[in-house]
């Protein structure tokens, strides 16, 4: 007689019972968003059982702003004619 646990699969298809955070490498529930620990937002799991971190768009769309607002102060402190 096979025992219910090892012939079925888990509810999430990876066979993980939990996921680690890439930050503090705190154990947290599968269904998870946010670690209870550090408090990171993290996405699903991967094939090792570690979450995948979530795109901070705002730090992208910072850092383009400052890249283009650098480029448009040396454009206007030095290149421009006056």
């Amino acid at each position: 007689m096979k025992s219910s646990g090892t012939s079925t699969k888990l509810a999430n298809g990876s066979g993980h019972v939990s996921k680690k955070c890439p930050e503090c490498m705190e154990y947290m529930s599968i269904d998870a968003s946010i670690c209870p620990s550090c408090k990171l937002p993290v996405g699903k799991i991967n094939k090792h059982g570690m979450a995948s971190r979530k795109t901070d768009w705002k730090a992208y769309a910072t850092a383009i702003a400052a890249w283009l607002f650098f480029f448009f102060y040396i454009w206007w402190a030095f290149i421009r004619e006056q």
